[in-house]
This record gives C-alpha cells, structure tokens and sequence, in this order.
C-alpha cells in the first residue's frame, strides 16, 4: 500500500518518475548494445570482425536479461537512434511514455523540416493523450502544418493494404485487416448491419459481429451494403475548399475522401439561414443612404433560434453537386 497522502498530483508525478525510469532502461540497453557491438572479437577462422553479428549477439544477451523479445530490444535501437533532440529529451525526462514516444517517432519519419515550434506541439499532445489516439492527434498537426506533405503520405499510406492472420492460444485465431480508413468503415458497416439483423440472437454483441463478419467473407450470406453517412460544406463538395468532411459513426475524413464519398451518392441539401433584420433608419429598402454600411460598428447578438430557419432540399441523384442559383424546391420550417 502507498503510506504517503495521496492526491492527483502524487498520481502524475509517480507516472512521470515510472516513465523516467523505463527510458533509463532503453538508454542503457542501447549504450551497452553499443558497446558491445564495438568490441574487438574472433568470430571466425583469420580474425574477421562482424560488427553486425557483435550487435546482434548483444541484442540477444539484453533480450535475455530482460525477458523481453529481440524485435523490442531491435526497436529500442531504432528509436534512440533515430529520434528527434527534443522528442527524446522529452522521452528521458518521463513526459511521455515509450508508446507514445514510439508513435511521435514514427509520425515524424520523413517529415524533415519541423520546427521547434511544432515539435513541442507534438510532444504536448502526445503527453496528454490517450496511447490510441496519439497517431491521430499527431497526424492532424501535421495535416495543418503541411497539407501538401500529408496528401502525398496518404497517398504512399493506402499502398500498404494488408491482411495477417495470428495464431492465439486455445485454438483461437485473430484475423487484421488494415487499409484506408473510408473502406475499412466501409466494411465495417456492412458487418454492424449484418450483426444488428440479429438482434433476436443471445450470444453478446461481439460473438455476434464476428458471426456476421464470418457470414459475409465466406459468402454465407449476400450483404446489403449499409448506408453511409457524410457531412461536409457545399464549398468543398464543389472542389472550392478544403475543410475536412465528417463520416457519421466513424469521424473526420479528408476533404478529398469526403468528396469521393460523396461522389456517388444521394444528396440532401441543409441551409441555416437568418432572418433579415429591418433597416435602421425604418426605411424597408437596402439604399445607401437609409441605411449606409458601417464596417466600425460593434456586432449584434447572436440572432436567438426562433429567428433562424432551415430549409432542406430534395434528395438529388448521384453525380449532383452544389451549383449557384434558386432553391425553388425548398421547404421552410422554424428549428426547434
């Protein structure tokens, strides 16, 4: 038991203190991999020295040592080799744990031209974040930092495509499947609305997605493809901007993607208007002289939800996108 008095900042300064001293590990295993790996040896008939067996055989002996894997103590290496100063000021200090150390590491492969600024950006989101969700904090950073950069990254990511099978004990086996995220929401859907046909079914919620998922990849079953959702502005559906567009029940998604998406699909229109206030000067028309613009003058207050409308069109065929003029087929109701 803790003796001390504990409180919230007892519980973070242990973290910190814990993660400091992990990295300490990783520190010394790789100076003596180092070492080691330097060390005059015979390892053959006529004294050839080989640097890459000396460091794999010092790989082995810390794995050992530690009871853990020769791809960690491998990994290890990588990253203390490879890290950036101040992410790896960062990691000895304890700010941030080994995973999320790992994650910022690999985010930044490649990205050559960060600044401190930005680095510290990272680092500070990296800390506070939960280990899932580092990645995608990270890449959101550096998607505003440099969208060029991050559409050719995407661009190599999606030729990653892959599927693994890993055995697991009690004749159990896991099935991963990793690719762009729309298609993987994609078939995600299919298999929740597989699953959800279901619902009569005792068995709990998991056993019966992967009945579901088991259905359809072995043709047991022909899936209606679900409905896919996605909200984005009219001005980026029209290729006139980049906002990201948001894909209901998965999240965010480029603004290209968001257009893909939405290539095919069966568009419906929402538009929040507010009503027109009446000119100052009781004058009903718009003349400069009744009512004369004033860039210096103070905003109103928000205009309250009775005063708004939404008007929502008809549901346009595939191919339609948002185009200039009337919306002769709206109908208008007050938001509640």
């Amino acid at each position: 038991m803790y003796d001390a008095p504990v409180s919230v900042d007892v519980l973070v300064s242990a973290k910190v203190d814990a993660q400091a001293s992990f990295a300490r590990t990783v520190a010394a295993s790789c100076s003596y991999i180092h070492s080691e790996s330097r060390r005059p040896a015979v390892l053959a008939t006529g004294g050839v020295f080989d640097a890459d067996a000396a460091e794999a055989c010092a790989v082995a002996e810390v794995a050992s040592a530690l009871s853990v894997s020769t791809s960690t103590v491998t990994e290890w290496l990588f990253l203390i080799r490879t890290a950036r100063p101040a992410v790896q000021e960062a990691f000895d200090a304890g700010r941030l744990a080994y995973a999320a150390f790992r994650t910022v590491c690999r985010s930044l492969a490649g990205f050559h031209h960060a600044t401190e600024a930005l680095l510290q950006r990272v680092i500070a989101v990296a800390a506070r974040c939960t280990p899932g969700a580092v990645a995608s904090a990270i890449d959101r950073i550096l998607a505003d930092f440099d969208a060029d950069w991050h559409r050719i990254i995407r661009e190599r990511a999606a030729l990653e495509r892959s599927a693994t099978v890993r055995k697991l004990p009690r004749d159990q086996a896991e099935l991963k499947i990793r690719g762009p995220a729309d298609k993987v929401a994609a078939l995600w859907r299919n298999i929740a609305a597989a699953a959800a046909r279901g619902v009569t079914d005792p068995t709990s919620l998991p056993a019966r997605l992967f009945d579901a998922a088991h259905a359809l990849l072995t043709g047991a079953v022909s899936g209606t493809p679900a409905r896919a959702v996605i909200v984005l502005d009219a001005a980026t559906a029209a290729g006139l901007a980049g906002e990201p567009g948001h894909l209901v029940g998965w999240g965010p998604v480029p603004a290209d993607i968001a257009r893909r998406i939405a290539g095919d699909a069966t568009w419906q229109a929402m538009i929040t208007a507010a009503e027109v206030a009446e000119p100052r000067a009781g004058c009903r028309c718009r003349c400069p002289e009744h009512d004369p613009p004033t860039d210096s003058e103070p905003p109103g207050p928000p205009m309250p939800a009775a005063g708004r409308e939404v008007r929502r069109t008809r549901r346009m065929p595939a191919g339609w996108t948002p185009t200039t003029g009337k919306l002769g087929s709206t109908t208008a109701r007050k938001a509640s």
